[in-house]
C-alpha cells in the first residue's frame, strides 16, 4: 500500500499532476531521493513543501517548467538539497 523503499520517480511532463498527488506520493514514499516533476505546470508551492517535509533524503529534484512555484518554496528546497550535496534543476 505504501512505497517506503521507492527511491526514484520520473513524472516529467505529467501535465495533469496535482499538488494532492505529489503530497500523497511524498507522504507514502519517504525514501525518495530523486524526483523529476519537470513540465508539471499545475504544481504549486504545496507540492514542493510536501517533498521537503516528508522526503528528507532528497538529493535531486527536477522542476523545469513548473511556473506556478514561488522563489520561496524553490529556495527552501534548494537549501535542503544543497546541504546533502544534491542538485535542484528548474
Amino acid at each position: 500500500s505504501h512505497c517506503p523503499g521507492l527511491a526514484t520517480v520520473d513524472l516529467y511532463c505529467c501535465s495533469n499532476l496535482t499538488d494532492g498527488a505529489v503530497e500523497a506520493l511524498a507522504s507514502h514514499c519517504p525514501g525518495l531521493t530523486t524526483v523529476d516533476l519537470g513540465g508539471c505546470d499545475n504544481l504549486t508551492d504545496s507540492a514542493v513543501e510536501a517533498l521537503a517535509s516528508h522526503c528528507r533524503g532528497l538529493t535531486d529534484v527536477g522542476l523545469y517548467g513548473c511556473e506556478n512555484l514561488t522563489d520561496g518554496a524553490v529556495e527552501a528546497l534548494r537549501s535542503l538539497i544543497s546541504q546533502r550535496g544534491g542538485d535542484l534543476n528548474f
